[in-house]
């Protein structure tokens, strides 16, 4: 991987850690701090995210990057320090992204556990089914997370609703469905540009 590549992610990280830090000052002043628990879980995400982007499957996958730095301000910054699940809907059609970052991030899980080769040998239903069963299963997990925070912290993430939960799943896991669909027709031998350039990220730092 070239240095200027590495150097691009940090700095998109350490920008995002500035505006974690002025938004901080800002709160502290005109909010007494109402938002800094959720800034502080906000930026230890941020670093999360470059640690994995550094040190996980998910190495060198700068798509896969990106990605989540977009879903980590949309959902952390925008909807929980500035409110926008007041937003009618704001927080389906977060469930519904989210579906599709989880779907991605599965495929390059499977990129990551089999090769070129033998991913020629395996049938295309394989990567398929590989995607849908982890993308319904992180939107199960992160319900569960959401509970334990919601016990835990006094939070309100999941409204206290048994129906809202069960359509959080239900947006992700349908969103998951639908993204696999392009991986389908890829893995039949159709190119298709974005996954070519994750296949050729995950590739790369195999070297």
């Amino acid at each position: 991987m070239k240095k200027n590549s590495i150097n691009r992610e940090f700095i998109v990280a350490a920008i995002f850690t500035i505006i974690l830090i002025f938004t901080s000052i800002y709160d502290f002043i005109a909010r007494d701090g109402e938002k800094l628990f959720r800034l502080g879980l906000t930026f230890i995400t941020v670093v999360l995210a470059y640690l994995l982007y550094k040190k996980s499957f998910l190495k060198g996958s700068r798509i896969i990057y990106y990605i989540n730095i977009i879903f980590i301000f949309l959902s952390m910054y925008l909807a929980s320090v500035w409110n926008f699940y007041s937003i009618p809907n704001y927080d389906k059609f977060l469930h519904l992204l989210s579906g599709a970052v989880i779907a991605i991030i599965g495929y390059v899980l499977f990129l990551y556990l089999t090769n070129n080769n033998s991913r020629k040998e395996i049938h295309p239903l394989t990567s398929v089914i590989f995607v849908i069963i982890f993308a319904t299963a992180a939107a199960g997990a992160w319900e569960i997370w959401e509970f334990t925070t919601d016990s835990l912290f006094g939070l309100t993430a999941q409204n206290n609703s048994l129906v809202d939960t069960m359509w959080d799943i239900i947006c992700g896991t349908v969103v998951g469905i639908i993204t696999a669909i392009p991986i389908y027709i890829h893995s039949k031998g159709r190119k298709i540009k974005i996954i070519d350039m994750i296949i050729e990220d995950i590739e790369k730092n195999r070297r």
